[in-house]
């Protein structure tokens, strides 16, 4: 099975919802359950566990009991990772445990939504390190030991996308996998830190893969270094820009 590489836009396929809530899973998204209380929105901050093919559900805990006459109606479900945003409807299937107990809170099972929402949170400037005289490796380590190597094709403060000559995409159905990423940027500017895969694509045509990841757990310092790196690839290009432009 591929990676998913969720864009902008809906997920109507089954396969594909599954395979996004189980990404969600393993990349221990931030949901909310969200409602309407007293004419002002609530959230109730959820916890997913599993889902469930053959059911058509997927099981979470939570800290609130979730009424029975609204459990009957559509909820709101949001979660947040990274440079993600997700959202949908959905309705209980059933309340599986009512009463929570000292290690556990109240668990439900949420039948599967028909449609998710995704949003692709682009807050920080991107720019295109193609342009620059050379190369900019990347190394993408494994948790199981090992590495990838690979090349940055565009960088931000808050993540990049990184091209790898192999299928990943096939490699991969743990987006935890990568543990770390270490790229050798200009000027000697060394950025190591943790990687959060959003997708993978891989293109038949040149048997290359492109992954996009956030940074996690980055240092200030480094966000700093990156921030003046992105500038600076800026002034070069703008000029060549214009120049082609005219």
């Amino acid at each position: 099975m591929n990676a998913l590489s969720p864009d902008d836009g809906n997920i109507t396929h089954r396969r594909e919802i599954i395979q996004l809530l189980n990404m969600a899973i393993m990349q221990e998204y931030r949901f909310s359950q969200i409602s309407m209380v007293k004419s002002q929105v609530s959230s109730n901050p959820i916890k997913l566990l599993s889902v469930n093919a053959e059911e058509g559900t997927f099981s979470m805990d939570s800290e609130r009991v979730i009424p029975e006459q609204k459990s009957k109606d559509s909820m709101m479900f949001r979660a947040r990772c990274g440079g993600l945003s997700i959202a949908f409807k959905s309705r209980m299937a059933e309340l599986a445990s009512s009463e929570p107990s000292c290690d556990r809170p109240y668990r439900y099972k949420i039948e599967l939504p028909y449609s998710i929402s995704c949003i692709q949170l682009r807050n920080s400037v991107r720019v295109d390190l193609k342009s620059l005289s050379d190369e900019v490796p990347a190394l993408l380590c494994l948790s199981k030991g090992g590495h990838i190597d690979g090349k940055v094709i565009d960088i931000s403060t808050s993540g990049a996308k990184i091209r790898v000559n192999r299928n990943l995409a096939k490699e991969f159905n743990d987006y935890r996998a990568i543990e770390a990423c270490r790229i050798n940027l200009p000027d000697n500017f060394v950025l190591q830190t943790g990687p959060q895969l959003i997708g993978m694509k891989f293109d038949r045509k040149s048997g290359t893969s492109t992954s996009g990841c956030q940074f996690v757990n980055m240092q200030s310092a480094d966000e700093n270094m990156l921030e003046q790196l992105v500038n600076s690839v800026l002034k070069q290009t703008q000029p060549m820009e214009l120049a082609i432009a005219s």
